[in-house]
């Protein structure tokens, strides 16, 4: 038994110095706080005070750093963790051997205690171990010859060393329970750095993004100077051409006063030609039948006198082509059958003068229309609600052209047909250029109608564009409140809005005059503006933007492959291009 509880106590300390012994080794692999030598100590100091004044390369690399070295650190826990429980599984299995090893002694002891009072109850006793504990021959035989005293002395010893030995064990337990707790005590410790780790690294997350919102906000500030000093820019400029535009006006006012007389006139034309046409009608019946009796008597005549069909035909044929050859020589323009019948020339000249109305109104509309492409349709209230009426009785005029272009063609082609049956000698190619020149005259027409559609699409997308333009300049200026508005009201129609704008932008303007001039200074403070051009100078997005008129010209198709993509020229450029444009407006608006 002796031999057994030696083997135990030293399978103990072998289990306890491989634990030590691998503690130590953790704790020199994972460098922490407490057993970590101090070169590492000055390391990490050093490691530190680098990565605070570092830039942000050296902060990413210490954030590498400081993750692997979190995942060795966890590598490590584990490896410790299960160290522990298998350590207190060894322990606690050793606990459980010693406790039943202390029963069975304890038991044992008991029985020779019985068995010693049983025999000094019997004074001087001679007896030999081997009949005072004959019972018990696993004590061996080398105590068989002794006596009692020397058999109580040893088994005193042998309970003074098992008392030892448990006193050892309680002490190593109470050992490794204080490691046990100081390896709870270094676990919690590990633990809180990575909390303060992972909530130092969120602060530093914070402040970057506090950094870049602060910058983004400088920028959108400066963007915004920039808009406002631009618009009032535009403002100015479209004042100059609201001052022109008036004559502009009272054209387009003179037009549209006309255009119910003109179609009034249209009108009249059409009726007087459908009358002519009528009329043409009635005359050709009559005409008919008589060349019908006329040929009838005339055949009778021939064959009264017995002289051949065939061969007077054929001598008044050629007779009257020569003459009819001439004739159409001389008539080969439209309007020149007033010498065969009245009818046809009233209707004749009925359609010249119905085309030559048409071409003086097609006239007037184009001036008109070049009239409005070269003026500005920005900050104009009145100039809206007129182009919407213009573009209404515009379609109403596109629709009443194409049906009256139907009905004179349809009316052309009678008076053709007419024209054919009336001239008997006329050459066959005279329907032929009619047919050509009614084909040009129609395919004209149809290149105007397309004229018309297109500027009729182009005023509409002006129109959308300018909407939005104010939708977009309400937006803007929402946050700004006028002392005598009313803005519980939100404007409906796009004149109400731009009324709505023009009142927070004349309150606007007059802040600024009422500022004083140290106040405000667009020229200080340049470094901000001069670092964002020099920032946004290589940008490819950044592209130039042409200061032209686009809706007031017609742009040619080769244009598209010399357009400029470079990038934004520098602001003395841009300066430079601003008062060449001003200084072209108002030259060509003192020309007009």
């Amino acid at each position: 038994m002796a031999k057994q509880e030696v083997c135990g106590v030293l399978q103990l300390e072998v289990s306890q110095q491989r634990f030590h012994g691998q503690r130590e080794l953790g704790c020199i692999r994972g460098h922490g706080p407490a057993t970590a030598p101090p070169g590492s100590r000055a390391t990490m100091a050093a490691v530190g005070l680098e990565g605070r004044g570092g830039s942000a390369s050296t902060a990413q690399g210490r954030k590498a750093q400081l993750s692997q070295r979190a995942q060795e650190l966890r590598a490590m826990l584990t490896l410790q963790e299960q160290g522990r429980k298998v350590f207190a599984q060894c322990c606690e299995e050793k606990l459980r051997q010693k406790r039943e090893l202390l029963t069975r002694l304890r038991e044992a002891v008991q029985e020779d205690v019985h068995a010693l009072g049983s025999i000094q109850a019997v004074p001087h006793s001679k007896f030999t171990m081997s009949v005072a504990c004959g019972a018990q021959r696993h004590m061996g035989m080398d105590l068989a010859g002794k006596t009692v005293e020397v058999a109580l002395e040893k088994l005193r010893a042998e309970i003074h060393e098992r008392r030892k030995t448990c006193d050892m064990l309680l002490y190593w337990l109470r050992q490794r329970s204080q490691t046990r707790d100081e390896l709870q005590r270094r676990l919690q410790q590990l633990q809180d750095a990575e909390r303060d780790a992972k909530r130092q690294q969120a602060q530093v997350q914070a402040i970057h993004q506090l950094e870049n919102n602060r910058e983004k906000m400088l920028t959108k500030i400066h963007a915004g100077q920039k808009v406002t000093a631009q618009y009032l820019v535009v403002r100015d400029a479209l004042r100059k051409e609201l001052a022109h535009l008036p004559p502009h006006l009272d054209l387009l006012c003179g037009i549209a006063e006309l255009y119910p007389g003109e179609l009034k006139d249209m009108e009249l034309l059409a009726s007087r030609a459908l009358r002519a046409a009528d009329v043409a009608k009635e005359d050709m019946a009559e005409m008919k039948t008589q060349f019908l009796a006329e040929s009838k008597r005339r055949y009778r005549s021939l064959a009264a006198q017995e002289v051949p069909v065939d061969r007077l035909w054929l001598k008044e044929a050629s007779e009257r082509q020569p003459r009819a050859q001439a004739r159409s020589e001389l008539t080969m323009d439209f309007p020149s059958l007033q010498s065969q019948d009245p009818v046809v020339d009233t209707k004749l000249e009925a359609a010249k003068a119905q085309m030559e109305r048409e071409a003086w109104l097609t006239e007037k509309m184009e001036k008109a229309k070049a009239a409005v492409q070269r003026s500005c349709l920005w900050d104009i209230a009145g100039r809206l609600l007129a182009q919407q009426k213009s573009l209404v009785d515009l379609g109403q005029c596109v629709k009443e052209r194409e049906e009256k272009k139907q009905a004179l063609k349809e009316t052309l082609k009678e008076l053709e047909l007419k024209q054919a049956e009336l001239k008997f000698g006329q050459p066959p190619n005279t329907p032929r250029m009619l047919e050509e020149d009614l084909r040009v005259r129609l395919q004209q027409e149809e290149a105007q109608l397309e004229q018309a559609r297109a500027q009729a699409l182009r005023n509409e997308e002006l129109l959308l564009q300018f909407a939005n333009g104010i939708d977009n300049l309400l937006v803007r200026l929402h946050a700004i409140t006028v002392p005598d508005q009313d803005n519980s009201v939100k404007p409906q129609g796009v004149v109400e809005k731009l009324q709505f704008c023009e009142q927070k932008l004349r309150y606007l303007t007059q802040r600024v005059a009422d500022l004083a001039p140290d106040s405000y200074s667009p020229d200080e403070n340049n470094e901000v503006r001069d670092l964002l051009e020099k920032a946004t100078a290589n940008d490819a997005q950044n592209l130039k933007i042409s200061l032209d008129d686009v809706s007031s010209r017609v742009q040619d198709p080769s244009d598209f492959a010399d357009e400029d993509h470079g990038l934004v020229p520098s602001r003395e450029e841009i300066k430079k291009q601003g008062l060449l444009l001003l200084e072209s407006k108002k030259k060509s608006s003192r020309e007009r």
